[in-house]
């Protein structure tokens, strides 16, 4: 894994790696074969605007074994900052989660999902098992007290499971801010956020066509499918992230120039 951390590098202070999904395989695979306990973040412009306005994200990710971008903004932002970042950079979990299930299942790895609602949860896991017949996967929803005898319980049921990769789609910040604090309670090999995958996997949620990723339109499509809930993160929150961080990335794009 040595090779891959030398991808590691610094957005405006944000440390990101940068991995093609092939790379992150192989890191879920050296997780699952060295039972690593690995924590696997991701950043979009929603979580850098969370990461440098919200107390406490930073530590969150400070834990994490790696860290890959969800999301071509923040390939952009990367290209603004003089890093070598390429649209194979941008690994978004919605899109590559049959990846991620195929080799799963071809390795015998064993699959948690924690999140969405439980009929969601339900009905994503039977989609999940029709798909991949082989995969031994579990779940449970995420709507359960996050402390606490409810918390307890659902820690167990993960434990007993004893999963190989363990999925956390309980939406940012409450996801990272679970994972952190319950860390050192868990046993699972690689620990993944994942949001609201399943809710798109089962048709819950609008998923915009695959041809708006590459081109960093996915937002604008979310965005036109649910405006009340998202006006928030897609219309507001990149304002606020671009004038925390035109400052910090004109200097790291000076300095990189000044390296060359």
């Amino acid at each position: 894994m040595r090779d891959l951390l030398l991808r590691r590098v610094s957005l405006a202070g944000a440390s990101i790696d940068l991995l093609t999904i092939r790379d992150l395989l192989n890191v879920l695979a050296t997780a699952v074969a060295t039972r690593s306990k690995w924590l696997i973040l991701n950043h979009n412009i929603h979580s850098l605007y969370l990461y440098f306005t919200v107390s406490g994200i930073k530590a969150c990710y400070s834990r994490a074994f790696c860290v890959y971008i969800d999301g071509v903004p923040v390939v952009w932002l990367g290209k603004v900052a003089g890093l070598p970042a390429r649209l194979e950079h941008r690994i978004t979990l919605l899109d590559s989660l049959n990846i991620v299930l195929d080799k799963a299942e071809e390795h015998g790895w064993r699959v948690f999902y924690l999140g969405s609602l439980p009929e969601i949860n339900d009905s994503g896991l039977t989609a999940i098992r029709q798909r991949h017949p082989h995969l031994e996967i579990d779940g449970h929803h995420g709507y359960f007290d996050k402390v606490g005898l409810e918390c307890d319980a659902v820690l167990s049921q993960i434990n007993d499971f004893t999963p190989d990769i363990l999925f956390v789609g309980l939406g940012m910040p409450l996801q990272e801010r679970w994972i952190a604090a319950n860390l050192s309670r868990l046993n699972a090999s690689a620990i993944l956020t994942c949001g609201a995958t399943l809710d798109y996997v089962t048709g819950h949620a609008y998923r915009p066509p695959a041809w708006v990723g590459p081109l960093g339109l996915y937002g604008i499509g979310r965005l036109i499918a649910d405006p009340k809930r998202l006006w928030r993160r897609y219309l507001l929150e990149p304002i606020v992230l671009l004038i925390l961080l035109c400052r910090p990335l004109i200097r790291q794009r000076l300095q990189a120039r000044h390296e060359e």
